[in-house]
């Protein structure tokens, strides 16, 4: 979980570019937090970092607003449906995969080109959003040896790299140390009552 704001390599952590996708809201879980899609410029700057569209390129050109954020927003939907149903160990979901296919064929002509080792290079916003759908089909049909996890503390997908398949937590740096402070807090309340005094004596006045 990262807060919200320009885009940084918090927000890039998932290990495959359609989880990251679906990780642009600010949390999934214990409630939805504020979606980080909320402009052409933050999408196209989305896209831009993730290395789909390049900067200065052009590629907010004739962006619908509106529409193009509602695509996007069924997009990630889509994207949770499957995610949800690998983790959970349960079959495609075939309507979510029908609707990722249906979205990929829909911006793909004139708005990709697709290079003879099969990369896919979008020039346009629809275009890369083809290339996201077209991600996560191909981590729907043909898995990874990674699996895919969620955060415990914020939802956020991520494929899970660590010795023994044992990550819990999207990132270190935030949730997984924030997970540390409350777990110190709640075992030693005391001291975590005491730091707080300490902390709020030394604050300066105002």
């Amino acid at each position: 979980m990262s807060t919200p704001g320009r885009w940084t390599v918090d927000h890039f952590i998932a290990g495959d570019v359609a989880l990251d996708f679906a990780n642009t809201i600010y949390r999934r879980t214990p409630e939805l937090g504020p979606d980080l899609l909320n402009s052409a410029e933050e999408l196209v700057g989305w896209f831009v970092h993730a290395g789909l569209l390049t900067a200065g390129g052009g590629g907010s050109a004739h962006v619908d607003l509106e529409e193009t954020l509602q695509d996007v927003r069924t997009l990630r939907g889509l994207l949770w449906t499957l995610f949800e149903a690998q983790i959970d160990g349960r079959d495609v979901p075939v309507e979510a995969l029908a609707g990722l296919l249906n979205m990929a064929q829909r911006d793909l002509t004139g708005d990709v080109s697709v290079a003879t080792d099969g990369v896919i290079t979008p020039h346009t916003v629809q275009g890369a959003c083809a290339a996201i759908a077209l991600h996560g089909v191909k981590l729907a049909l043909s898995p990874p040896p990674r699996p895919v996890r969620t955060c415990d503390r914020c939802g956020w997908f991520f494929l899970d790299t660590s010795r023994g398949r044992r990550r819990r937590w999207c990132s270190m740096k935030t949730c997984g140390n924030q997970a540390k402070v409350a777990r110190y807090r709640a075992t030693h309340p005391d001291r975590a009552a005491r730091t707080a005094i300490q902390a709020q004596a030394h604050a300066p006045p105002g």
